[in-house]
């Protein structure tokens, strides 16, 4: 049902509240403070000619208070859709005091405030089911306007044409209620504001300038809004703040990680914990996954819900270089600490490769001459060494109760006597000593020549001729009574 602004519509703060979205009459650009100093010439010529500064209109996302006509929040996006209302929900539900210390406001900021009835049109970003699901988690009603109809939601609508008569149309790159407004400007390439700047200058607006402007609509009668705030306070109050923990569900982003000893890791490096947390997480064995809920703007505390017994834990933020800080703040500060010189970054990367090399080469060396993989040796690798080494080694044990001397004479070990001389030579376990019959030397024969007045030519001496060495060796066996002969190659023995 349509209706004019022709009565008092709320009687409490956050009672009722309108949001809505529409495209900005401005054509700002994308591009980054501060990326444009960092980059080179070249880069910078390259830019230049291929023009990839991104102009275009953006989406403005506005909350206001009913009773108040106080802003609750504003935001703006790219497109329509749930993740930029969930933003805007969860500023009008929270503090603007950050908001405030950023751009330099000297304005009092809407405070924490709950949500009663909440009317909006029938956007794709507005009404969809994540919004509306988390708004009735909240415990606040959604009321859906037609689309097009500017009286179902008349206290919004005027807020935006206000916005546009008195900031929008005086600064740069403004393109006009309609189409031909401006003949001859050419919006695009006037449009030098990026979005930083314009959401700065909309919030000095919705902080300093507007709660303070005379308003002359239903029920405020010439009244500042900031005033109508007070008054509405201090008389009935406001809709009571959201429980944090239930906000954080119902409008947080849900990370799903492992709990772990140090607690609860979001956005590879922001940590979480209580002691609460990880008494539970022992007590009751808690294994695999928990649900982490965070607000973006808040990142002091956070919620896990346990899988298990379904309860509800409050966690800490453990860095303290992070307190007080959003998420988008914190990111920007690790970007700034990682960020280098590429001269620099070009030195240092040389450094480390050089020690690397030489750290390298040195335990190549130390392998090659000690022949170790490694400062230890394991088990297994004992065994096989082991194995390889003394493969087919076999140890017989002696059976001989006299030991061999080897302090006697050298001549001594050839000694054919059969007496029991310790200095003959006897067979590992055999009980009779080697006996063999001596070859007469040629020397022998000369000498006896000698005594002779006959001289002989070595060819007419008279030596025995050896036998065959298979006949001498049955003969041998014979007589030794089948036990082994001399050895031939006694330095095999030794």
């Amino acid at each position: 049902m349509s209706f004019w602004p022709d009565d008092i519509r709320a009687l409490m703060i956050g009672e009722y509240v309108e949001i809505d979205e529409c495209k900005i009459s401005l054509v700002t650009t994308a591009k980054k403070i501060g990326l444009w100093a960092t980059l080179s010439s070249d880069h910078r010529a390259v830019l230049r000619e291929t023009d990839e500064e991104i102009k275009k209109r953006w989406q403005l996302l506005y909350a206001i208070d009913v009773a108040s006509r106080m802003p609750l929040a504003w935001g703006i996006a790219e497109n329509q859709g749930a993740d930029a209302t969930m933003a805007l929900l969860r500023m009008a539900t929270r503090d603007k005091k950050k908001e405030a210390q950023r751009y330099g406001c000297t304005g009092e900021p809407m405070p924490a405030i709950g949500l009663g009835n909440l009317k909006s049109d029938n956007g794709t970003g507005l009404r969809n089911q994540e919004v509306i699901t988390s708004l009735v988690g909240v415990g606040a009603t959604s009321t859906i306007g037609r689309t097009y109809a500017s009286t179902d939601k008349a206290y919004v609508e005027r807020m935006f044409g206000t916005l546009e008569s008195t900031v929008m149309k005086t600064l740069h790159g403004y393109t006009g209620r309609k189409a031909g407004e401006l003949p001859g400007y050419d919006a695009t390439s006037y449009g030098v504001l990026n979005v930083e700047q314009l959401y700065g200058i909309l919030t000095r607006y919705f902080i300093d300038e507007y709660p303070s402007t005379r308003h002359y609509g239903a029920g405020m009668w010439g009244r500042r809004p900031i005033d109508v705030f007070h008054q509405i306070n201090r008389d009935r109050g406001c809709f009571a703040p959201i429980d944090p923990n239930r906000r954080r569900i119902q409008l947080g982003w849900e990370v799903k990680v492992t709990p772990t000893d140090e607690g609860v890791r979001t956005f590879s490096g922001v940590w979480f914990s209580s002691d609460e947390l990880q008494r539970l997480r022992d007590e009751h064995r808690i294994r695999g996954k928990v649900s982490v809920f965070v607000d973006p703007d808040d990142i002091n505390t956070a919620t896990v819900v346990l899988p298990k017994i379904g309860t509800v834990v409050e966690v800490y933020l453990q860095i303290t270089a992070f307190a007080d800080l959003t998420l988008v703040q914190i990111l920007d500060v690790m970007a700034e600490w990682r960020k280098e010189n590429e001269q620099a970054i070009e030195v240092h990367e040389d450094r480390i490769m050089q020690v690397r090399r030489a750290r390298h080469d040195l335990k190549q060396t130390i392998a090659v001459e000690k022949a170790l993989p490694r400062s230890y040796v394991t088990m297994e690798e004992a065994e096989a060494k082991a194995n390889a080494v003394i493969a087919g080694a076999k140890i017989i044990p002696s059976t001989s109760r006299d030991r061999l001397d080897l302090g006697v004479a050298p001549d001594a070990i050839t000694d054919i006597s059969t007496g029991s001389s310790a200095d003959t030579y006897k067979i590992e376990g055999a009980d009779q000593v080697v006996d063999e019959t001596a070859i007469p030397d040629v020397s022998t024969a000369k000498s006896k020549a000698s005594k002779s007045d006959t001289v002989d030519t070595p060819e007419e001496v008279q030596v025995p001729a050896s036998e065959p060495e298979t006949q001498r060796k049955k003969r041998s066996e014979k007589r030794n009574g089948g036990l082994l002969g001399r050895p031939d190659q006694i330095k095999d023995l030794e």
